[in-house]
């Protein structure tokens, strides 16, 4: 007897429903509402095979074995006996899943396969799938993840630190997912308050029957995991005298918000603990990154928790706010100077936390000191002066080999990250590759591999309006470089900020150039 499958079924009942449907229109509506149910019956699968032939998940799909097969990630499938066909296998696509700015494709790796291999093609990928760029990352062993962007998130200039873009629509699943992910943090958090709750009472227990049990004996007090009676730890919360334990959350001196990630999230720069190396072409916009650190730190340098050093070369940069900066320099033998004098003090602040503290939290007697170079090469390279040249590079290593542990930051700016330009920036633990020259600087500047991994900052748009700030930052506790974007600051927020923050500014022009009758002090130029 001969049976249907479930799908002819399917067919057929839907086919006789619309058969139904359409003779009861006609009946009492008449022939023009029957033709306009034909027209939704007919629209409606058309419309769906068009969108599924057109989307982008469903064009991948398609395409992925023989772009697979193009690039190389095809294996031939081991022969059952020997007369059989060769047969050949590619990597499974597992899953697609939209995120707001384009689709993330799981795919299975085949035995021998690492992710460095579709890395290598990631370029290659973006091309074939026709959207603006693919990530390539690893979740977990055995898979892969092509995160593909449809559009530029970073295309357009902002001037806001932090922007981020408008809120996707949100689904149920979405919502779900998000609750469960919120109950399982809350379920910690009970769990790590019930186990404090529990220890709390069998110490309280235990004490009380050793009370209970040598009544004789009097109460010696301190204990010996007793802590400072100031409430610090006795590791070295504070950061210098007198300092108070600094509460989580309050520290808008370790990191500083000057831009936007390509996933919507604010860019914020790691400051504290750690030096930061900027690499990037003349246009690039380095000095978007340098006065966003500046417009972000100021009120933290009125308040006297941080201290902005300048170091201004091409005397263009930041000498257009330069009464901002605790300590202001253009002259090649006043920088060598102020870089000496910051090693000095680094010592010294060293010396005296040495054995009392191990960490560093700014107070009025012991700032985050900032030193910003712009043109750092200019010290290190292209000085003529052999003897600065030398000073120079010594005072740069040992303040980035020694002064994060102790507040000290150094923050570089560079236009050629090569070895023989630039041979200390393996001392700078964060690092930001703005729009290079050449593919093999990108290499140079974020570690080896990273253009592999999707940081094509020499493919970044020499058009300022779309390209200026774009960049690819590499921290240190992470290979994985991340695109951003950072504000631009304009000619009249700086002169804002000047006007707010310089009313009392302890700046001394340290340029011959600059026309000033005030006298000028030993030290970097600051006037007593």
């Amino acid at each position: 007897m001969f049976k249907l499958s479930s799908t002819l079924k399917s067919v057929l009942l839907a086919l006789l429903a619309a058969l139904i449907g359409y003779s009861w229109v006609v009946a009492h509506l008449g022939p023009d509402a029957g033709l306009l149910v034909i027209a939704t019956l007919v629209a409606g699968p058309v419309g769906r095979l068009l969108y599924r032939a057109k989307s982008l998940p469903s064009r991948i799909r398609r395409g992925w074995p023989e772009l697979s097969y193009s690039l190389g990630l095809w294996q031939q499938a081991p022969l059952p006996r020997f007369d059989a066909p060769y047969e050949y296998v590619w990597p499974r696509i597992a899953r697609m899943r939209k995120h707001p700015g384009g689709l993330d494709v799981l795919i299975g790796l085949l035995p021998g396969q690492v992710p460095e291999q579709f890395a290598q093609h990631a370029h290659g990928i973006a091309h074939a799938w026709r959207v603006h760029r693919v990530e390539v990352t690893s979740l977990r062993r055995g898979a892969v993840v092509l995160r593909a962007w449809t559009f530029d998130p970073l295309a357009k200039p902002f001037t806001v630190a932090g922007r981020t873009p408008e809120p996707a629509r949100r689904t149920f699943r979405s919502r779900a997912r998000g609750w469960f992910g919120r109950a399982r943090v809350l379920a910690g958090r009970c769990r790590f308050r019930l186990r404090r709750v529990a220890v709390g009472t069998r110490k309280a227990a235990a004490s009380a029957w050793s009370e209970a049990s040598a009544p004789g004996i009097p109460d010696t007090g301190g204990r010996p995991d007793t802590g400072p009676p100031d409430g610090t730890t006795a590791g070295g919360g504070g950061g210098g005298e007198g300092a108070e334990a600094e509460p989580l959350g309050q520290v808008p001196w370790r990191s500083v918000k000057i831009g936007t990630q390509e996933d919507g999230e604010p860019w914020r720069l790691r400051l504290h603990g750690t030096h930061v190396l900027v690499a990037g072409v003349t246009g690039s916009g380095k000095g978007s990154i340098l006065w966003g650190v500046v417009r972000e730190l100021l009120p933290e340098v009125s308040a006297g928790l941080v201290e902005l050093w300048a170091l201004d070369p091409k005397r263009m940069e930041l000498s257009f706010g330069a009464g901002l900066f605790t300590r202001y320099a253009s002259d090649p033998e006043v920088m060598v100077e102020l870089l000496e004098q910051a090693v000095d003090r680094m010592q010294e602040r060293a010396l005296a936390f040495a054995g009392r503290l191990r960490a560093h939290i700014p107070t009025p007697a012991s700032p985050f000191v900032v030193v910003l170079v712009d043109e750092l090469a200019f010290l290190t390279a292209y000085q003529p002066d052999r003897d600065l040249r030398r000073r120079a590079e010594a005072a740069i290593a040992t303040l980035t080999s020694q002064g994060r542990s102790v507040g000290f930051c150094l923050v570089g700016a560079l236009q050629d990250p090569r070895k023989e330009v630039m041979n200390l920036r393996n001392l700078f633990p964060d690092r930001i590759a703005l729009r290079m020259d050449e593919a093999a600087q990108v290499d140079m500047v974020l570690g080896s591999g990273a253009r592999n991994r999707g940081a094509y900052a020499d493919l970044i748009s020499p058009d300022p309006t779309t390209g200026a700030g774009v960049g690819y930052v590499r921290n240190e506790g992470s290979p994985t470089p991340v695109r951003v974007r950072a504000a631009y600051v304009s000619d009249a927020e700086i002169d804002a900020l000047v006007a707010r923050y310089d009313n009392d500014s302890v700046y001394g022009v340290s340029s011959p150039l600059d026309n000033n009758p005030s006298d000028t002090s030993s030290e970097g130029g600051a006037q007593p």
